[in-house]
C-alpha cells in the first residue's frame, strides 16, 4: 500500500470518529419531550418525513425549481457511489473486478460524469445567480466544490480502469497520467473526509435527526402525514 492509500486510511479514520461523535452528541441529547397532547401517529409521520415530504410538490418551493431539484438528488446519489468506491477499491478482489468486465467502470464512469455535471451546474449557479448568491459562503462553494472534484477524479480513474479492462491501454500513452489521476483521486478524498464533518457537508448526519424531529412535530400534533381528501 502506498504512502497516499495510507493517508487516505488515516483520513478516513478521522472522518468517521467525528461523525461518530455528532452522531452520538445527537443520541446524548435524547428523544423529543413534547409537552402538548399527544393527537396523531408519530411513527407514520417519520416515515413520511423521510419519503413523500422530500418530493418536490410537498416542499415550499422546490416545485418551482425543477431542474435543480432533479440535478441535487442526482448529485447526491453521485457522492454516495463515490464515496462507496473509495471504500470498496481499498479491497483488491474489487479492482480485479472492475479490470475483468470493462463495461462495468464504463457504466459507472457516464453516471459520475452526469452527477459531477450537476454538481458543476449547482456550483456555478451558486457562484453566479442573484438570488443565489446572497445565500451562498465560503463554505457552500468549497463543500460544493471538493465534492464535485472527487467526483470528477472518481469518473477519471473509473475510464481508465474501463480502457485496461478493454484490453486497449497500449493505444493510449496514459501510463504517467494513471499515477497522476489516482494520486488526485486520493488527495482529493483526504481533503473531503478531513473537511466533511466539520463544514456544511456534516448535514449528511444531522439529516436524519432533522427529519425525524419533523416528523416528530407534525406527526404528534396529528398534521403529518396530511389526510386524504375524500372524492365526493
Amino acid at each position: 500500500m502506498e504512502n497516499i492509500q495510507i493517508i487516505a486510511l488515516l483520513a478516513l479514520g478521522w472522518c468517521i470518529v467525528f461523525c461518530g461523535f455528532h452522531f452520538f452528541r445527537l443520541i446524548k441529547l435524547g428523544k423529543v419531550n413534547d409537552l402538548s397532547q399527544k393527537s396523531g401517529d408519530v411513527t407514520s409521520a417519520v416515515i413520511y418525513s423521510n419519503t413523500a415530504a422530500m418530493l418536490p410538490a410537498q416542499k415550499e418551493s422546490a416545485y418551482m425549481h425543477l431542474p435543480t431539484f432533479i440535478a441535487g438528488s442526482i448529485y447526491h446519489i453521485g457522492t454516495f457511489l463515490a464515496l462507496l468506491l473509495f471504500v470498496l477499491l481499498f479491497f483488491k478482489k474489487v479492482w480485479a473486478w472492475l479490470l475483468i468486465y470493462w463495461w462495468i467502470p464504463a457504466f459507472l464512469s457516464c453516471f459520475l460524469l452526469a452527477t459531477s455535471l450537476c454538481g458543476l451546474s449547482l456550483f456555478l449557479k451558486r457562484l453566479f445567480s442573484k438570488k443565489l448568491k446572497p445565500f451562498s459562503n465560503l463554505d457552500d462553494l468549497f463543500s460544493n466544490g471538493i465534492v464535485t472534484l472527487f467526483q470528477l477524479f472518481s469518473f477519471a480513474l473509473l475510464v481508465s480502469a474501463a480502457i485496461v479492462a478493454f484490453d486497449k491501454f497500449y493505444l493510449f500513452s496514459i501510463f504517467y497520467l494513471t499515477n497522476i489521476l489516482i494520486h488526485g483521486y486520493y488527495i482529493s478524498a483526504i481533503v473531503l473526509l478531513l473537511y466533511l464533518p466539520f463544514g456544511k457537508l456534516k448535514h449528511a448526519i444531522y439529516y436524519f435527526s432533522a427529519r425525524y424531529h419533523l416528523g416528530f412535530f407534525y406527526g404528534w400534533r396529528n398534521t403529518w402525514p396530511p389526510l386524504k381528501k375524500s372524492k365526493i
